[in-house]
């Protein structure tokens, strides 16, 4: 049996979906009020036959914080996908701690207690080098001591030593750090919420740079790795550099919206700031913080050729389709 953590997430989602193409027998791990029907919508993206797919997974429900709970939905599992993370633009930093680094201790822990074969850890090119100078990153690339690393990043990091500290302990593990994820879900989370925003009107851009991969393409490289005999190593998973002003005008005209036409520069992170420290006495959560504001101007590069040396006849998606593919399933 194969078990996917974060099973109603847009990742793990997709992943599952994938899965059960080969008839995998699929564990998909929840919390108890999580909401399944994220997980359909998402095979309806794909086509008909949703009903009777989803019908084909083993629900268990398990609280990523409470170790016992892990352990005993990891009942049986061979195989592990864990994709279950928090992203928090920093309202909320210590709750991200607390899932994306004693949740991801706890399941690996329980996954090595347990004698699965194989552990397939989500992480995120968050949690790389910040780079020097202009050169891409990759995931040699080494820690750059200039500019500061996301809340979140940090606590993909943290994730990272944690699933590496059981690795010496005998687990078999690959690591993907996929760049920014574009894709389809009922609740259009993480990145999805660049979709409604700019479906709703958007009229700010800024011209920062990051790397950008379709969650199809998640996916399926994660597959790949997992019947490999890779292991203890790790792979960036980026389809291609976008600017943000590029990505936001693809969606725009997707919904057939305006295109966002106002840029903003560096006085974001300044105004960010400001609201941060007003927020602090005021005690309300600000729209934007300062590290989500670095983020949305600064210029980053990835490279994937590690993954593609070793999979050359793999090809990444094009972003600008699966916008496209993602903004007229969303008119549906």
């Amino acid at each position: 049996m194969i078990l996917v953590t974060g099973a109603t997430g847009l990742v793990g989602g997709h992943l599952i979906w994938h899965l059960l193409q080969e008839n995998s027998q699929v564990v998909a791990m929840k919390r108890t009020n999580s909401d399944i029907e994220n997980i359909k919508s998402i095979f309806e993206y794909y086509g008909s036959e949703a009903d009777e797919l989803f019908r084909q997974i083993i629900w268990r429900n398990a609280d990523m914080e409470n170790y016992n709970e892990v352990y005993v939905a990891m009942e049986g599992v061979k195989y592990v996908y864990h994709c279950a993370a928090m992203v928090d633009l920093g309202k909320n930093s210590q709750r991200m701690l607390d899932v994306n680094v004693g949740g991801t201790e706890n399941v690996v822990r329980a996954a090595l207690a347990h004698g699965v074969k194989k552990f397939c850890f989500v992480s995120s090119i968050a949690s790389l080098s910040n780079g020097i100078g202009d050169n891409s990153i990759d995931e040699d690339t080494p820690l750059s001591e200039k500019g500061k690393t996301s809340l979140y990043g940090e606590s993909k990091r943290q994730g990272e030593k944690s699933v590496n500290k059981v690795v010496a302990r005998g687990l078999n593990v690959v690591t993907v750090n996929p760049g920014v994820i574009i894709g389809y879900s009922k609740s259009m989370s993480g990145s999805g919420e660049l979709f409604r925003r700019v479906k709703n009107g958007l009229p700010f851009y800024t011209n920062g740079v990051t790397g950008y991969v379709s969650v199809d393409d998640v996916a399926r490289t994660m597959i790949l790795l997992m019947k490999s005999d890779i292991s203890n190593e790790r792979f960036v998973l980026v389809g291609e550099n976008k600017t943000h002003k590029d990505l936001l005008r693809k969606i725009a005209d997707g919904y057939g919206k305006f295109r966002p036409f106002i840029g903003i520069g560096k006085p974001l992170v300044s105004i960010a700031y400001v609201l941060e420290f007003i927020g602090r006495i005021f005690r309300f959560i600000p729209v934007i913080d300062s590290s989500s504001a670095r983020t949305a101007l600064s210029k980053k590069y990835y490279l994937s050729k590690k993954f593609l040396d070793v999979f050359p006849d793999f090809q990444f998606s094009s972003i600008d389709k699966t916008i496209e593919r993602i903004c007229e399933f969303g008119k549906k």
